[in-house]
């Protein structure tokens, strides 16, 4: 349910305003990116210059923030300093239940600071404070000192790499969750916006429009995640018990993409890591999954490394001991890098070094080189000032082609294209670039099927058909965004519709939130167009486009097929 409170803060003018938007854009638009979008296309942000003071960046929960299972994420939007385009990334944590529950349903920060500054928010509101002590300190301590000061708070905020304006900077919250792609740190970096503590301040308390009805409805999801076997996966081992299942698949990047077979994945899976330090279970306010995991690794507490951050720096980089993986996303979180694009930027900056196209001085396999190259991205030293700019300007400076692993700017996730089909179609026209989340296509070649949209997969090495399921699951996933519910949860339509029924008294049916999703994707797809990243940018890299050998047989997909199938169903032939 909806507090019908949004913040707007200004940094420039050091100035705090509350905001009561009308139903009409709840009921429209639903939380989330959904009401996000709608507010930068008001606020024309993508005309804007991305580390300008004028990019707002809209904070925005969901409607059933800590009500349902797993709804307790946020999400930060603003135009992407690194793929010029829609910027979103959501993360975990407790922000998004500590902000609702002191009646806000989100924010929007616009200016830019002229000097360090953090926001504190309770049920009052929100105030401007100094941060000139937190700047320069790492996302971990920043953390820390702003919960000794503010109290028992949720705090949201970013290191070196954010001040610094890394380009794929990230947003730690709470020690161990991310809103990792895009960017966002760098945007509050460039506003001199240090981070967000929320007090928990649980003054605010959702009425339901159906209380008896919308807890029947809890229970019959909540019962579904418990019989999941993927949920149960990720509560016994995370997201990296999938390492080597990825691999038989030929799911598992290997070596700047360009091979196909690793060898070497039970070094580096979360299977191995929890059988040897496993210390307890960790995860998201509020969620029965609890996927985060605690290890303790030389008599320190490390969180253990999500799949995404095991195969960006590890068989991408060829590094195959999981111990170094611990040290290395330890350090990448604490200087606020996304995983994804700086794990795929220096596995181009390696691939350009053996192939003699550039000299960046690193090599595959090189872990203690990588730790060194970490803290020269963050800080923009050396070589590190042009890995901090991302694989697609470092192929535009050198003047090469087809090398650079991204679409529309964003690096390529730690799923291949070429061991499920519907990958490539699904990358080359989501909307903030190459992103496994939220459609998760893969898990549709895998067997997931959503029967009341006809979403079913022909084959995992088959390209008919892929242009048109990835379209509807697109429309259907942009539900998730809005909620915020993780993607992990199983939840089909009609339990997304029983849970917005009863509790904001909406009547969402299936086919409502079908046609709300694809309104919404197109609104995003809208931005990019605006912003000059349109239908031109629906391309896959080559680097991903050769066969290789392992689980994908061979294979590579169709683009264009699938693309051609994509843009009909949509009613977009004329763009093709």
């Amino acid at each position: 349910m909806y507090a019908g409170r949004i913040l707007k803060i200004d940094l420039s003018e050091n100035y705090v305003k509350e905001l009561r938007p009308d139903d009409k854009i709840y009921r429209e638009f639903i939380g989330g990116s959904g009401i996000a979008v709608k507010l930068h296309l008001d606020m024309e942000s993508h005309s804007k210059d991305p580390y300008g003071p004028e990019n707002p960046v809209v904070i925005m929960t969901g409607p059933l923030t800590g009500s349902a299972p797993s709804c307790s994420k946020i999400q930060f939007t603003a135009k992407s300093p690194l793929t010029l385009g829609w910027g979103e990334s959501n993360a975990g944590g407790k922000l998004a239940i500590y902000l609702k529950r002191a009646g806000w349903d989100g924010m929007i920060i616009v200016g830019k600071s002229r000097r360090p500054a953090y926001i504190h928010i309770d049920s009052n509101g929100a105030e401007i404070k100094k941060a000139d002590h937190l700047w320069g300190k790492t996302t971990y301590e920043t953390i820390e000192e702003l919960k000794k000061e503010e109290g028992n708070a949720s705090v949201a905020a970013i290191g070196p790499a954010g001040e610094n304006l890394v380009r794929y900077a990230c947003i730690i919250l709470d020690n161990s969750r991310a809103a990792g792609r895009t960017g966002m740190g760098a945007v509050f970096g460039s506003k001199m916006l240090k981070a967000i503590a929320v007090s928990r301040d649980f003054t605010f308390s959702p009425e339901m429009a159906d209380p008896e009805k919308f807890m029947k409805a809890v229970r019959e999801l909540a019962g579904r995640v418990k019989d999941s076997f993927t949920a149960n996966m990720f509560k016994e081992v995370g997201t990296g018990g999938y390492v080597e299942s990825a691999e038989m698949f030929g799911d598992l990047p290997v070596k700047y993409f360009t091979e196909g077979e690793f060898g070497k994945a039970d070094r580096i899976s979360s299977n191995y890591l929890i059988e040897r330090y496993f210390r307890r279970h960790d995860g998201c306010m509020g969620c029965s999954i609890k996927c985060g995991k605690v290890l303790e690794y030389g008599g320190k507490e490390y969180h253990l490394p999500e799949y995404e951050t095991l195969a960006s720096f590890g068989s991408l980089l060829l590094i195959d001991s999981g111990e170094s993986l611990i040290e290395i996303n330890h350090l990448a979180n604490s200087l606020g890098l996304d995983t994804i694009s700086c794990g795929v930027t220096i596995g181009m900056a390696m691939y350009l070094t053996e192939k003699n196209l550039a000299d960046f001085g690193i090599k595959f396999g090189d872990a203690e080189k990588v730790k060194e190259y970490l803290k020269l991205i963050a800080c923009r030293q050396n070589h590190g000032d042009m890995l901090a700019e991302g694989t697609m300007r470092i192929e535009e400076k050198l003047g090469l082609n087809g090398i650079a692993a991204h679409v529309r700017g964003l690096e390529i996730p730690m799923h291949d294209p070429r061991a499920f089909f519907s990958l490539a179609v699904a990358y080359a026209t989501n909307n903030r670039g190459a992103c496994h989340l939220p459609h998760q296509m893969y898990n549709v070649e895998m067997g997931l099927r959503i029967r009341e949209y006809g979403i079913e997969s022909s084959g995992r090495l088959e390209n008919d058909g892929k242009g048109e399921i990835t379209a509807k699951m697109q429309n259907f996933a942009e539900i998730f965004n809005c909620l915020v519910m993780c993607v992990f949860v199983p939840a089909k339509p009609s339990h997304i519709s029983s849970l917005l029924k009863f509790s904001t008294g909406f009547d969402y049916s299936p086919e409502k939130i079908y046609s709300t999703g694809e309104k919404i994707f197109n609104l995003k797809r809208k931005y990019n167009e605006l912003s000059g990243r349109g239908k031109e940018h629906d391309r896959l890299p080559d680097i991903v486009l050769h066969p290789v050998s392992g689980g994908t047989e061979g294979k590579v997909p169709d683009v264009r097929k699938q693309l051609q199938e994509y843009y009909d169903f949509r009613g977009w032939t004329s763009e093709f």
